[in-house]
């Protein structure tokens, strides 16, 4: 296989995690060689993570970034993550988009390549949902939201083979990707906040997609600080995808 894997991470305020996380990356450069890279959105970090990834880049001629110059939310670097990787990769390569909080274990990524390409999938989602899947250090509470977030956006965005809409772990065939986002026009991310991540999945579903899970093991309880998500404002993002999200008029990417 001669795909480049590209692991794609928006991040805001990581300066304790990122370097945690890049270590456990690593393994991946031993698997896939020339072919492995790290890209960062930097999405207007006011802590030291800016310098923190000049560092590693200087170190790892395979870690770069991208700033933005003040926060803008994490659908507007997924946004910038798409468009850089659109315009410099193509049909075969694969994106891996994780959190950068290193509640997300990166073991499972050869795994996820395998079953993208060997199932000739679009995307591959790591789902806490699939057998084998689970999450840890999660409140009663936020399991309950979670598991209600997912039929609510299953039942009005079905996707065979996919529970898990709201997890940003997640392989990428780029070239659908691409094909993706010329069919909305470029605006497949317009949402700012969280449910950016059920966006994505919403508009694929409207298009036609080749979707697979793979079992995640959420370790929430590795997590450094509080949650930068806001429960209520994420679920009224929910309900609002079902007005703002329709079938593009062209460009369907299969026929």
């Amino acid at each position: 296989m001669d795909s480049n894997i590209i692991i794609g991470l928006p991040a805001y305020n990581e300066e304790g995690a990122l370097p945690k996380l890049f270590e456990k990356l690593l393994f991946l450069k031993d698997i896939y060689g020339q072919r492995f890279r790290i890209l960062v959105v930097n999405d207007g970090s006011s802590d030291n993570t800016e310098n923190i990834l000049k560092e590693y880049k200087k170190s790892c001629g395979f870690i770069d970034y991208i700033n933005h110059d003040v926060n803008q939310g994490l659908g507007r670097a997924m946004y910038t993550l798409f468009c850089h990787v659109g315009q410099n990769y193509g049909q075969g390569d694969i994106l891996i988009t994780l959190d950068a909080d290193n509640t997300h274990n990166p073991n499972i990524i050869p795994n996820m390549v395998d079953k993208l390409v060997k199932e000739k999938l679009d995307v591959v989602i790591a789902s806490r949902f699939a057998e084998g899947g689970k999450e840890i250090g999660l409140s009663i509470e936020r399991k309950i939201y979670s598991r209600g977030a997912a039929a609510f956006l299953k039942l009005f965005f079905p996707i065979e083979n996919v529970h898990d809409y709201s997890c940003g772990f997640r392989a990428y065939d780029i070239g659908y990707l691409d094909k993706a986002i010329k069919a909305y026009g470029g605006k497949l991310v317009t949402s700012k906040g969280f449910e950016c991540m059920a966006e994505i999945l919403a508009r694929f579903s409207k298009i036609g997609v080749r979707a697979g899970e793979y079992p995640l093991v959420l370790e929430y309880n590795l997590k450094e600080g509080r949650s930068k998500m806001k429960v209520l404002r994420t679920i009224k993002g929910y309900f609002s995808l079902v007005r703002r999200v329709k079938k593009p008029e062209r460009g369907e990417c299969y026929e």
